[in-house]
């Protein structure tokens, strides 16, 4: 019998030696599957609805009707810091497979997906090896964080692959003697990812670094490519739309550059703080990112991912209602922590000497088993209970609730002709088949800034007047009143006014009041 066991393990022995690809190419597999299943089931509602997501695809509806507007504003929307690939590449989705919130979170929930994928490639291909790139692919496919905000229809979840692309790049611009083609590469991916959102400029500066330690003189040709496209962008809307772009611009830059030096060290200290002191996946990713090797990756790692939070981070918050700023970071969490757990695998045979009694050691492998497994079969049990139920969020407040947005909708469009004007926060906005337009531009409308909108906005902006006072219908939901009452002056006001209308509808916490002032309103 013995001697049968010892050649059945002999067989075993080899077919995983001779079959390791394919063994590799099944793992990777249910990892992959694993991501998808955790990014797309039951993603249509769940979690709640966030603003940014109503403004993609309002943008994008838009777009379909050869419109560059986001509700109310017009001719541009850099204003709101959205570049064009994002709502181009969504609206093109959105042809074939409907204008929903489905459409838009199955695109970046597959977003989240091939940036599963990539980890994995490119840990393969930069001399990480076949285990660390399946634990890296692992990790990031059950990491909460990562499958919460892949879930969410967020634009910043393309930046993820192609800052994988920028990534690969630079890895292969350093360690190949051909070079050069590496830096096309890495370049064309921080351009491209640059005409997607602003935050891919945030790779520039450590692409520089590498590139003076390499070679200073491809800074001489690479910078430019990397500006290329947003150059592109720019002399097409300079072409179309000159004065609203530069007075978007011109806005964009005040915004990013008005923080003073004290605040923006304090602001950068707090953001760090809260980060670390929230996610322990974190705290264990960077010093996982301390013990990669080759030591090229190390400091590539470290690079790409303390460059950017560093120059985001002076003058935004990274945390909260603004975590999303942190997802193309995420698989250098991921990638850390694997890291981490390789190495102290391949570390734990000189641990425990072979002098110990045998049973002792099992006991020891058995107990350091546990304590890496149990926090990653719990992290994956938990998601499965809440792909089936509900993701509870810390921004839940903020949230929009699907069907009450629906039902609402459902009686505003019912209600209303398409010249009627309805102020509604965009999570409801987007769903109405009328002039639509949020609190925030129903003030600015007045001369009075906000958070997201100057106070001298040009006239020809507005496709509509948005006055909530002429408004026929305002509705009123929680982002109201947990936010814009604390954050944007003149709210307030506005919800007192409004709340003395007929309240002819509510769904949930949203409530539709009508204005009788000017219009005849519905029975209740």
């Amino acid at each position: 019998m013995r001697a049968l066991a010892i050649r059945a393990w002999l067989i075993f022995i080899y077919f995983m030696r001779s079959h390791s690809r394919l063994l590799e190419l099944v793992a990777l597999t249910l990892v992959l599957l694993l991501a998808a299943y955790l990014r797309l089931a039951n993603v249509a509602d769940n979690p709640a609805w966030y603003t940014d997501e109503a403004t993609h695809l309002n943008i994008a509806q838009n777009l379909m009707q050869g419109r560059v507007q986001y509700l109310a504003i017009n001719q541009s929307t850099l204003l709101f810091a959205k570049l064009p690939l994002f709502e181009m590449s969504l609206a093109v989705w959105m042809k074939f497979f409907g204008t929903g919130m489905l459409t838009l979170r199955a695109f970046t929930g597959l977003l989240g997906v091939v940036s599963v994928a990539l980890l994995y490639g490119v840990v393969r291909w930069t001399g990480g090896g076949r285990r660390l790139a399946l634990l890296a692919a692992l990790l990031l496919a059950i990491y909460p964080p990562a499958v919460l905000y892949s879930r969410f229809g967020f634009s910043y979840n393309l930046l993820t692959p192609l800052l994988w692309l920028t990534y690969l790049g630079l890895w292969r611009y350093v360690d190949q003697t051909k070079r050069r083609r590496w830096l096309v590469l890495a370049s064309l991916a921080i351009g491209i990812g640059a005409v997607s959102d602003m935050w891919m400029f945030s790779l520039i500066i450590p692409a520089l670094i590498v590139i003076a330690v390499r070679h200073w003189r491809d800074a001489l040709w690479s910078l430019p490519l990397m500006l290329l496209p947003f150059g592109l962008y720019a002399a097409i809307e300079l072409i179309t739309v000159t004065r609203a772009f530069l007075f978007d611009l011109n806005f964009t830059l005040l915004r990013l550059n008005q923080i003073p030096l004290s605040d923006q060290l304090s602001t950068l200290a707090n953001n760090y703080a809260v980060l670390l002191s929230q996610d322990s996946w974190l705290v264990l990713g960077l010093a996982g990112l301390l013990l990669l090797r080759p030591i090229q990756s190390q400091r590539l790692s470290l690079l790409l991912l303390i460059g950017p939070t560093v120059l985001l981070g002076r003058t935004v918050a990274l945390y909260s209602l603004s975590f999303y700023y942190m997802l193309p970071l995420l698989p250098f969490v991921a990638l850390g922590l694997a890291a981490l757990i390789d190495r102290g695998a391949a570390s734990i045979p000189q641990l425990l000497s072979a002098r110990l009694p045998r049973r002792l050691r099992f006991g020891l492998y058995a107990v350091l088993s546990i304590v890496v497994t149990a926090p990653v079969a719990g992290s994956t049990v938990s998601l499965l209970n809440q792909v089936q139920t509900s993701f509870n969020t810390a921004i839940d407040p903020f949230l929009i609730e699907p069907t009450a947005a629906r039902q609402v909708a459902e009686f505003v469009n019912q209600h209303t002709q398409t010249a009627d004007v309805v102020i509604a926060s965009p999570g409801v906005a987007w769903l109405l088949q009328t002039n639509a337009a949020d609190f925030q531009m129903s003030i600015a409308a007045t001369g009075r800034a906000t958070p997201h909108l100057p106070a001298d906005m040009p006239a020809d902006r507005f496709a509509f007047n948005p006055d909530y006072t002429r408004a026929r219908m305002v509705i009123i939901d929680n982002l109201w009143r947990n936010w814009a009452v604390w954050n944007v002056a003149g709210v307030s006001d506005m919800l007192r006014d409004v709340e003395t209308w007929p309240r002819v509808f509510k769904a949930g916490a949203i409530e539709v009041y009508c204005n009788s002032r000017i219009t005849a309103c519905p029975v209740r």
